[in-house]
């Protein structure tokens, strides 16, 4: 089984700085994986199903993929050969240059000509400085400035999600189901407010993170951030639902997202 330590296509938030981090955590929980169901509640780009699968081989593991990307990863062929095309067609930019005139236009007629799936997921990530922002259609890449921020590295998923189950449920429907075994939560919400990574084109607001908090029961693993006020609530004991984080050992680690900007990532853990 091939160990992928990033997700094969572009996905804001994958968590992949804190792979190694979760491995370690993962096993040391659920050893190999006999008579656990791993439960990935958020799933993303599915970077925590797959790594889940491969530290704890004998796991059950439930990838609930409410964002789509298994869409992107079985059309990964297609974007694979407009990424060579556009490789070529920005051979003339270094890496991060604005593309201007011309060659601008020969992109955006060549993925208009393009009679097959667009990832505009990915097609953001190689042509803009957009951030969470994402191009929906071609309009929107249109109107964007463009950069030559091209992958130079071919596209593969081969073996990414062998062996786990994929479901595409609610958050709620998904913790309300009976498993056998032992269960494990893995919870990376989105941010309270945003489309972030979750269920594009609804919120998840202050009541949907509520109603996580009064679902979730250990073991569980949870991921948030400093732009979150979670950790805060966990370190402070007269907050409601502060007591499911009981016993709770708390990781970090710091991204520097440019010279003078970064922020912090957490794991939260709580093994009973």
């Amino acid at each position: 089984m091939k160990k992928y330590n990033k997700a094969p296509l572009p996905f804001q938030g994958q968590k992949r700085n804190f792979i190694k981090l979760f491995n370690e955590q993962i096993k040391k929980l659920c050893g190999d994986g006999s008579g656990w169901t791993i439960v990935d509640v958020f799933g993303g780009s599915g970077l925590l199903s797959h790594n889940a699968k491969y530290a704890c081989r004998n796991a059950r593991v439930i990838y609930n993929d409410y964002d789509n990307y298994t869409e992107r990863l079985a059309n990964i062929g297609k974007t694979e050969e407009i990424r060579k095309d556009l490789l070529s067609l920005v051979s003339g930019y270094k890496i991060k240059e604005k593309i201007e005139g011309n060659t601008k236009l020969r992109i955006i007629n060549y993925l208009y000509s393009q009679k097959t799936y667009l990832d505009f997921v990915s097609l953001t990530s190689y042509l803009t400085f957009s951030g969470a922002n994402v191009a929906h259609s071609m309009a929107d890449l249109e109107r964007s400035s463009l950069y030559n921020r091209v992958t130079v590295t071919p596209l593969n998923c081969d073996g990414y999600l062998e062996g786990v189950e994929t479901t595409h449920l609610s958050f709620i429907e998904l913790m309300q189901t009976e498993f056998t075994g032992n269960v494990l939560y893995l919870l990376d919400p989105p941010y309270i407010n945003t489309r972030q990574g979750y269920r594009k084109g609804t919120y998840f607001g202050l009541l949907d993170q509520l109603k996580l908090f009064e679902l979730m029961k250990p073991p569980f693993m949870y991921f948030t951030s400093d732009k979150s006020e979670i950790v805060e609530m966990v370190n402070n004991d007269n907050c409601t639902f502060s007591d499911i984080f009981n016993g709770c050992e708390i990781f970090e680690t710091k991204n520097q997202v440019a010279r003078l900007s970064s922020y912090k990532d957490f794991l939260i853990i709580r093994n009973c």
